[in-house]
């Protein structure tokens, strides 16, 4: 009879990981436990407690016993040259051969890890993520050290299994962090050879265009004026020619000295006159001598008044020739500058896209900055709260057997239940499943916080706790939506769903909101016309128009935007007290209103969500998108629904 000894160790299981994992419930420990119970871990406890060198588990070191049937067993073997004669004779088969030491060592081996995975009990401890390891053998001692070597061994194959990850994860970043410098340098290396090659074909940057041609505007516009003064003065001063008016009386002729001089003599002979025509007859030798004096001097003056003329003439047309030639330089200079800015376009495309690869190249810098550090930093998910000690009493082998027949016994009617359960039930539960069934790829998980939790305690949990698991997986499944195309990502997003209540209206939402907390502009769309939802779930019933007034006419879609309060969401609501037309809902959703609604809604919001109705429930889930999400709850869509809903949505 032997006595079996008990040891019992206790770890704790921790949510925090490297590669975070969106949820950890009952299935993600019993992982862990599996994983206690690997092969791997198990063989490895083997080689370090060296337990193939015991009788206990490796049956080649096991004495046969000396009792009774064996000895009738040996009386009654037949001796080999009688076995040789009767298989020769035919009577006896001949024995079969003999198996090689690799296969005998291959099958001890299993049959080792089995005989120590007989001992092992792991139960987790209910409503907590505490995992009871426990050991039944003989030896006492050795049960202590077998159960310490498991805890141990797990430990560090968490270290491992998260440095593996680690590194994967880094030789991916790394990869991708080449890749996007190459893109950067080859964007910003587009940018400088267009700058340079616009300043080869132009002699000048467009600043300095910009600059002259303010300049020669601004001196064509003094030349213009210039130009308009000395016209008006030569027609004054020829009108004046021509109509013998007084030159004393006009500024540019008082100032000629010539002018000046002659009239300053025509006054004295005028003076002289007039006093021999006092005292002298007309026809006198001296007055007629005066007289033809006075018209030399009348002659000199209209002479160079019309020299005078003349320069202002000069003085115009040499100002209209400046100003040809100024308004020459400025028509010049604009087409040079319309040709600087057409290029400066490209240039700015350019630029926008070798700063768009900047970000996203720093983006991934910072990542794999922060996970090249993390391998230095690496602590495991368990730790032990109680190691097993040395037990003061032999646990009872009647009590033993009860509890392992009803362990028996548990099992098989659990193995049982569980079967039927699988059979019955033919929903999806994993991700690879989906994959697998629908050849659709599984961007993201998103975990369940509550059987009974109400959608807005859902929402509310996520703006109330930012790191939650909850949290994390909301913000990989925005990330992984937006990477589908790095070099394109898409703007307008479809969430559908293959039958209702499938979390389509919560889950956009949730997607929607994380994109104003990081201070992109985004805007979610009711186009659940028969059944809408996001006015309830958002709180916002109030008086705004909804989604079938911005269709049909009736309102603007400034009018009908609703922004919410706490995030700043702005959501376009389709509202049960709209008044509805005859025109079918499928109609609407595929109309080019619809669409031309869409196309100002992209170029306004960088991120536009589109939520949908159930595919498979009606036809209006076709919409204008440049992406789609398709949704399924785990346990609860059938796998043929989203081959259906592929296919509907094309």
């Amino acid at each position: 009879m032997r006595v079996l000894f008990a040891f019992e160790k206790r770890i704790v299981v921790n949510l925090e990981q490297v590669v975070i994992n969106p949820s950890f419930n009952e299935d993600s420990l019993q992982n862990q436990i599996e994983i206690l119970r690997s092969t791997k871990l198990i063989e490895n406890v083997i080689a370090k407690l060296k337990l193939d060198r015991s009788a206990i588990f490796n049956p080649l070191l096991v004495e046969p016993e000396d009792n009774i049937l064996t000895r009738i067993s040996g009386w009654l073997t037949i001796p080999p040259e009688i076995a040789d004669f009767l298989t020769g004779i035919g009577i006896l088969k001949p024995p079969p051969p003999a198996p090689d030491a690799t296969a005998v060592a291959e099958r001890n081996r299993i049959a080792i890890d089995n005989n120590v995975l007989d001992g092992l009990s792991l139960n987790p401890i209910r409503g907590s993520k505490v995992i009871q390891i426990s050991y039944l053998s003989p030896d006492p001692d050795l049960s202590a050290r077998i159960t310490n070597a498991i805890a141990e061994q797990y430990i560090i194959d968490q270290l491992d299994s998260k440095l593996d990850a680690t590194r994967t994860a880094t030789n991916w970043l790394s990869t991708r962090v080449d890749e996007l410098k190459d893109r950067v340098e080859q964007a910003e290396s587009a940018v400088e050879t267009a700058r340079a090659e616009q300043s080869i074909k132009t002699g000048q940057s467009l600043e300095i265009t910009q600059q002259q041609l303010k300049e020669l505007n601004a001196s064509l516009s003094v030349m213009r004026n210039d130009t308009l003064a000395a016209g008006a003065a030569y027609d004054r001063l020829r009108s004046a020619v021509e109509q013998g008016k007084d030159f004393g009386a006009i500024e540019e002729f008082r100032q000629s000295n010539m002018i000046q001089s002659y009239r300053e003599q025509l006054a004295q002979l005028e003076s002289q006159k007039i006093a021999l025509e006092a005292t002298i007859p007309s026809t006198h030798p001296t007055l007629v001598r005066l007289n033809r004096q006075i018209e030399e001097l009348n002659n000199n003056i209209n002479d160079e008044a019309k020299r005078v003329v003349a320069a202002a003439q000069s003085t115009w047309v040499a100002a209209q020739e400046q100003e040809k030639s100024i308004a020459e330089e400025v028509r010049r200079l604009e087409s040079l500058m319309l040709q600087q800015s057409r290029n400066e376009i490209q240039i700015r495309q350019l630029e926008r896209e070798a700063q768009a690869s900047r970000v996203l190249y720093e983006n991934f810098l910072s990542r794999l900055k922060e996970t090249t550090q993390q391998e230095d930093l690496q602590s495991a998910d368990a730790r032990v709260l109680s190691p097993a000690e040395r037990p003061l009493y032999p646990e009872s082998q009647a009590k033993k057997r009860t509890i392992a027949l009803a362990l028996v016994i548990g099992v098989l009617l659990g193995g049982g239940i569980v079967f039927l359960h699988d059979r019955l039930n033919n929903s999806f539960r994993s991700p690879m499943q989906v994959e697998e069934l629908t050849g659709l790829k599984v961007i993201g998980t998103i975990p369940a916080i509550g059987r009974r939790m109400h959608r807005h305690d859902v929402i509310r949990t996520f703006k109330d706790a930012p790191k939650s698991a909850l949290a994390e997986s909301v913000r990989n499944l925005r990330t992984s939506i937006l990477f589908s195309n790095v070099d394109n990502p898409p703007k307008v997003v479809m969430f559908t769903s293959s039958v209702p209540r499938e979390a389509k209206s919560t889950t956009s939402t949730l997607i929607a909101i994380p994109s104003r907390q990081m201070g992109k502009s985004a805007i979610i769309v009711d186009c659940d016309l028969r059944l809408p939802t996001l006015a309830g779930l958002l709180d916002a019933n109030d008086d705004k128009p909804g989604l079938l007034s911005v269709v049909e006419g009736g309102a603007t879609l400034a009018e009908a935007i609703h922004e919410e309060k706490e995030t700043g969401l702005h959501v376009l609501m389709t509202k049960a007290s709209e008044p509805r037309s005859n025109i079918n809902a499928a109609d609407i959703l595929s109309s080019k209103r619809f669409e031309k609604l869409i196309s100002e809604l992209r170029e306004i919001y960088d991120l536009v969500i589109l939520d949908t109705p159930p595919a498979l429930v009606v036809a209006d889930g076709r919409c204008p998108a440049s992406g789609i999400v398709a949704l399924s709850r785990r346990t609860s869509t059938r796998p043929g629904s989203p081959k259906c809903q592929s296919h509907l949505l094309g």
